[in-house]
């Protein structure tokens, strides 16, 4: 099923199964940016994957119908590849600000995955197209948990918006509300903004004003988080006072285990 209003500033298209959104959104994406030129920014969700996909080659599990499966295909001008994980931070802002709507307090684990307390509610999967020095076409693949109650895979201790909250949402109403949060920071990228962004970003991470325990290649140690550069890097100010960089997978939290 497909939609297409030019006042929601997005192409909709709602699918009963598919394998992954994310995948589903590579293959049609240029039928589907053929079909809604009037939009730049096209939306995939389902009610069932089969072979859902989260970081790390990890599966992400949903229960069907409970759960919110959804892809965002953007096509940026000019964005150059070293920059593109702002396309991510976007999308976890969007995320946050919605549950906020909804009540629910939330903070953001670098690089990717959206939290209440100690359990993980959400998370993204960036994929892009390159051509040159720039992103040509990017898909944002979000899973965010919002009437599933039980889990097969605890070892992430995952939590929904309904585990927190005692009710039922209905999956429509939030994500359209994540597709104009995202609309409006996708803006700020737009415009070449990625200062006020990143600030944003950088105030909502996890152990950004608290001590945290990581683990890299030599070993466990303290730190705080001091910022995130724009190729996505994190950079922790140790307890001895050293100021360390880590791309994605050079790095895990201790305490929560990834």
């Amino acid at each position: 099923m497909e939609y297409s209003r030019k006042e929601t500033k997005y192409a909709h298209i709602h699918l009963a199964e598919t394998d992954s959104t994310n995948s589903y959104a590579r293959r049609e994406a240029p039928r589907l940016s053929e079909k809604n030129p009037e939009h730049k920014i096209i939306i995939i969700t389902a009610e069932k994957q089969t072979s859902g996909r989260g970081q790390r080659g990890t599966v992400w599990q949903s229960a069907d119908g409970e759960n919110l499966l959804m892809t965002i295909i953007v096509r940026p001008n000019a964005l150059p590849i070293n920059s593109c994980y702002a396309l991510s931070v976007a999308a976890a802002l969007a995320l946050k600000k919605s549950m906020q709507q909804w009540g629910i307090s939330t903070t953001l684990k670098w690089p990717n995955d959206l939290y209440y307390n100690d359990s993980k509610l959400a998370g993204i999967l960036l994929e892009t197209d390159c051509e040159g020095t720039n992103v040509t076409q990017a898909f944002i693949g979000i899973g965010l948990n919002i009437n599933q109650t039980h889990f097969q895979e605890m070892s992430r201790r995952p939590t929904s918006m309904s585990i927190i909250c005692g009710k039922k949402f209905k999956v429509n109403e939030i994500m359209h509300s994540i597709a104009t949060n995202f609309i409006e920071r996708y803006a700020t990228i737009t415009r070449g903004d990625l200062n006020e962004l990143f600030y944003e970003y950088e105030k909502s991470l996890m152990g950004y004003s608290t001590p945290q325990l990581y683990r890299d290649a030599n070993g466990e140690f303290t730190a705080t988080v001091e910022g995130v550069q724009r190729d996505g890097r994190i950079m922790l100010r140790c307890s001895c006072g050293e100021l360390r960089s880590y791309y994605f997978k050079e790095i895990e939290n201790v305490i929560l285990g990834y």
